[in-house]
């Protein structure tokens, strides 16, 4: 990857400059209001030649000229080339005593400048694309304070002129495109009156134009969606925006009978009366869609029955509350001989005769769920009950041992049952341990021949001594300093700047030196010693945060949560209090949020992140896109920022799914207005095709290892404005 400089922005700057001229469509053909322009310009001026002039990549076209035959030169001969690199008036009093022009060619051969003065053609968002000139064979002293200002004058002109043609381009192309699109375009008057109806609202109204004009708008809505629309016109109207909401709406038809539709509100004024117009789309094929992709999200389409995420969204529900509960994990014995010897087609009927009998063994009592391609599951919430569970799997075993009818082929299927009970026989954080113990036990009664259930136990003596020895290890840790913080560099792409830090926890034991975390988080995160911890971790980032920003290098510091810093509704005034304490701006701390953090919180307990997303603090969803509730998170949280979890990161060069994956996040994200940056990034291939791919920010061992405080910030001051050299690190 080349080394990101000023010159990187330089070109990002000129493509801009370049996509903005293209944009106005010129060409060099004469027109009646350019001519009038440079002849104006050569009066007042007293000038020989005067001209417009466009900067183009290669070349710069003349839009008008007087006192010039030729039509274009090229960019490197171009006084104009020069104009553009400042909003100022640039003066050449004398061509042959100025060392970047005296052997322009067009000062030493036809038609021999002397003297220059070009005021640059600016657009509104800034661009610089040419300039309004005059120019004499003969040199000056100069121009007055008064001319300069003349000549910038006409350049506004010119622009305006420009503009100008560009509206009117962009009009008729949309008079054009309401014609044409397949989207109601719909424009009513201050009295909710309908001015303008497509061919495509006579169509999905089922109204004819005719009919339509002068109708009240009203009437082509329920009443509590026209008292909805009313509302977002209203404070669209108060905030002087001129695009309002975006609302879904049952249209209402011209002949009766209602449809689903999203709506876009735009409001203007036209002679201080206020209008306004929508774009309405038919979206009933795709809610209809819709509706098809969130069922295949959460059911099998063969057997009908709720898959393996449905199922795993069940279980973490119950664990989040600590509802006890009990899971069958069957296994088909002999399923691939069945698919072997009879077909798929007689496999696909085999497993929809074995869901009919695992429902009827279930009866309403649990949930039952196909897992793969022959193994079904049920759960059963508020039971581990050791004698119920080995009675039911008996019940269910029994139901499966009678032969199966396949197209008058009589088929014996027998099943072997992993069953795990929570917490009875096992503690479990995850739906993940839970379906993971029931594939231990199921391979463990089909090892002993299959026709049997066994349970799953996770040696209880053994665990149970270990965890109490990490969480009494863990308290005298904190009792004595022994927790550490370490940060992991966050990058910005476009210029390779240093623009953040993760903090992360580390325990630095006497007698083991430093531990993995995975070693004593998970012991933690379920510890009483959670919360104290966690805020002594947000308190240091803080303080380290507002030391690098004191000493000129501002990163803005990402520090994780505990679930139990969420449950407790004091989060908000741990984090204002860290904050005035270490004197660090708001902007300067994000806080990551993971599914498994924050599953199963009410309402209340979200209020407070709410709260501090008010403050200022930004507020990260951390390893996107490997959970099973991401989508809906991203509603019902206050978030500014999404990590891609490193697992899309790792294959990116050579999965092209990975790839689709971290762009659809990208995009969806740009949709939500938030940032994205990517985890684990640890090759310069894998940091081109994410920043080929627009991600903002990358983190991963390629820009740098989780380190101390001291080590980060000496890396800080050993680089020349923060920025890591991408080709280099």
């Amino acid at each position: 990857m080349p080394k990101t400089s000023a010159a990187s922005k330089v070109v990002e700057d000129e493509t801009n400059r370049l996509e903005a001229l293209e944009k106005l469509q010129i060409d060099n053909r004469p027109e009646a209001e350019f001519d009038h322009i440079v002849q104006f310009a050569a009066a007042i001026f007293g000038a020989p030649t005067a001209l417009i002039s466009l900067v183009e990549d290669e070349r710069q076209i003349f839009k008008a000229r007087i006192g010039l035959d030729e039509s274009e030169t090229a960019r490197d001969a171009s006084f104009c080339a020069h104009t553009i690199q400042s909003d100022q008036v640039l003066v050449v009093p004398d061509a042959r005593l100025d060392d970047r022009f005296r052997d322009n060619p067009l000062v030493t051969g036809e038609p021999f400048i002397r003297f220059y003065a070009g005021a640059p053609l600016i657009t509104e968002s800034g661009h610089r694309l040419g300039s309004v000139c005059v120019i004499d064979k003969d040199p000056r002293q100069g121009l007055s304070s008064d001319q300069k200002r003349w000549l910038s004058g006409l350049a506004r002109i010119a622009m305006d002129h420009f503009e100008r043609k560009r509206l009117d381009r962009t009009r008729r192309a949309a008079m054009s495109l309401a014609g044409t699109t397949p989207d109601a375009i719909i424009a009513a008057d201050a009295e909710h009156r309908i001015t303008f109806w497509n061919a495509a609202a006579e169509k999905i109204f089922e109204i004819p134009r005719e009919a339509a004009v002068g109708r009240r708008f009203s009437s082509l809505l329920t009443p509590s969606d026209w008292a909805r629309f009313k509302r977002a016109l209203s404070k669209a109207r108060s905030a002087g925006r001129s695009v309002g909401a975006v609302l879904k709406v049952a249209g209402q038809k011209g002949g009766g009978g209602s449809f689903s539709a999203e709506l876009s509100l735009a409001t203007w004024k036209d002679e201080d009366q206020w209008r306004f117009g929508v774009i309405l789309r038919d979206i009933g094929e795709r809610e209809a869609e819709q509706n098809r992709l969130r069922y295949l999200t959460h059911f099998d389409p063969l057997t009908d029955l709720p898959n393996r995420t449905y199922f795993s969204e069940r279980i973490e529900e119950l664990l989040s509350t600590r509802t006890a509960f009990s899971v069958y994990k069957i296994g088909l014995d002999r399923f691939k001989q069945v698919n072997g010897s009879l077909g798929l087609d007689a496999g696909d009927a085999l497993l929809q005769e074995v869901s009919k009998r695992v429902l009827a063994a279930s009866a309403s009592t649990g949930i039952v769920a196909r897992l793969g391609s022959d193994e079904f599951g049920v759960l059963w919430p508020r039971s581990d009950d050791l004698n119920k569970a080995t009675g039911f799997s008996a019940k269910l075993l029994a139901g499966l041992m009678p032969s199966f009818s396949l197209n008058g082929v009589s088929v014996h299927v027998s099943a072997s049952i992993g069953i795990v009970l929570s917490p009875s026989h096992g503690q479990f954080t995850s739906a993940a341990e839970v379906l993971k113990g029931g594939l231990l036990s199921l391979h463990k009664a089909k090892a002993a021949g299959g026709r049997r259930a066994e349970v799953y136990k996770d040696q209880l003596g053994d665990s149970l001594s270990e965890r109490q020895r990490i969480e009494e290890g863990l308290w005298t840790a904190f009792e004595r300093d022994e927790f550490e913080v370490y940060y992991q560099p966050q990058v910005r792409l476009d210029d390779g700047k240093i623009v953040g830090a993760e903090a992360l926890l580390r325990w630095r034991h006497p007698d083991m030196g430093l531990l993995s975390p995975a070693t004593f988080i998970p012991v933690l995160e379920t510890s009483e010693l959670a919360s104290a911890v966690g805020e002594w971790v947000l308190n240091q980032a803080c303080g380290f945060a507002a030391r690098m920003a004191r000493r000129g290098h501002p990163v803005q510091v990402g520090v994780n949560l505990f679930s139990s810093q969420m449950r407790d509704g004091l989060l908000d005034v741990a984090v204002a209090r860290a904050l005035k304490g270490s004197s660090l701006p708001a902007k300067l701390l994000e806080l990551e949020i993971t599914e498994t953090t924050v599953v199963g919180l009410e309402d209340a307990m979200i209020e407070p992140l709410r709260r501090i997303r008010e403050m200022g603090v930004g507020i990260a969803f951390d390893d996107y896109g490997t959970g099973y509730a991401s989508l809906s998170l991203l509603k019902r949280y206050p978030l500014s920022r999404l990590k891609v979890d490193r697992e899309f990161v790792q294959n990116i060069t050579t999965d092209t799914g990975d790839a689709a994956i971290v762009r659809a996040v990208l995009a969806m994200a740009r949709s939500l207005n938030l940032k994205v940056i990517a985890e684990g990034a640890e090759t310069a291939e894998q940091v081109d095709v994410l920043k080929d791919l627009g991600c903002e920010e990358v983190q991963g061992y390629f820009f740098g290892r989780p380190m101390p405080s001291r080590e980060f910030e000496r890396l800080l001051q050993g680089l020349t404005d923060d920025k890591l050299s991408l080709s280099e690190t």
